[in-house]
């Protein structure tokens, strides 16, 4: 896997470079209003996007598009056109979404702190507004057997809040819930009705630009958590060997090996 994207978390265009399609998939679905189109989005651009889907290939010039596109939201047409074109940085995009949400944030942090503040946000907010027996089912019955269930125990919370609220969001916006992949165990745990009722209450869509914008950073920061939490290259620091994810030592030189990003912890019931 391409590593570029743990050195700058501003850097969109590195994390779409790892995405899974279907991911992907969703970001097009925002970006061209499931295939409608959008005043803002070329024609040109909208089959494009809309071939990659077809064909479940999207090329990484494609990927960069993507990113371009998603920061060209960011900013309105005409502050675009005295950026040449560019639109906002990533950075900026998550900062103006996080303001939008109110979510307390400093001006120049690290995006993923400011992506993770959105989801926390967005997750207790979910909880609150769900009725009491949703709630209640929620986090005493539903999630005591999830840690029960094998090999269920390790999800990250992180990763798990992140995809409450992006399974939330993509079922309002586009009809239809994300596609969990190697977490699949986890989606009827995702999808009482109370649950997403509450992650539409909690979000305010107003604006034709956070209408795409909002979608895109909560997907976004799933899409990171999950990369997160997939295996890495072991680089060798000594001679540049590349190891097995979870090798201690260089097969090549027998040096120790540095090792992945740690996933936080697993999901109980306490972080709700």
């Amino acid at each position: 896997m391409d590593t570029e994207f743990l050195k700058d978390s501003g850097d969109l265009e590195a994390l779409l470079r790892v995405a899974d399609v279907d991911d992907l998939d969703v970001l097009v679905d925002y970006l061209t209003d499931s295939g409608a189109g959008r005043i803002s989005l070329s024609e040109s651009t909208l089959k494009r996007f809309e071939a990659c889907k077809h064909a479940r290939l999207y090329p990484a010039v494609d990927r960069a598009e993507i990113a371009r596109e998603i920061v060209l939201f960011g900013g309105n047409s005409i502050a675009n056109i005295f950026r040449g074109g560019k639109g906002v940085s990533y950075t900026e995009l998550v900062g103006d979404v996080a303001s939008h949400l109110k979510v307390a944030h400093t001006k120049g942090a690290n995006v993923m702190a400011i992506e993770t503040a959105i989801i926390s946000k967005l997750y207790d907010e979910t909880l609150s507004k769900m009725p009491t027996f949703e709630r209640k089912r929620f986090i005493f019955q539903d999630l005591i057997h999830l840690n029960n269930e094998p090999d269920m125990g390790d999800m990250p919370e992180s990763l798990f809040k992140a995809q409450v609220v992006a399974n939330g969001m993509a079922s309002k916006m586009l009809g239809r819930g994300i596609k969990l992949g190697d977490w699949a165990p986890y989606a009827l745990f995702l999808t009482p009705f109370g649950l997403l009722a509450s992650v539409w209450s909690a979000v305010e869509l107003t604006g034709a630009a956070y209408r795409v914008t909002m979608p895109c950073v909560i997907q976004i920061a799933y899409m990171r958590q999950k990369a997160l939490c997939g295996p890495l290259p072991c680089k060798c620091r000594k001679c540049s060997k590349i190891n097995a994810p979870d090798a201690k030592f260089c097969s090549e030189c027998g040096d120790a090996m540095p090792q992945g990003p740690v996933a936080s912890t697993a999901v109980t019931a306490p972080f709700l």
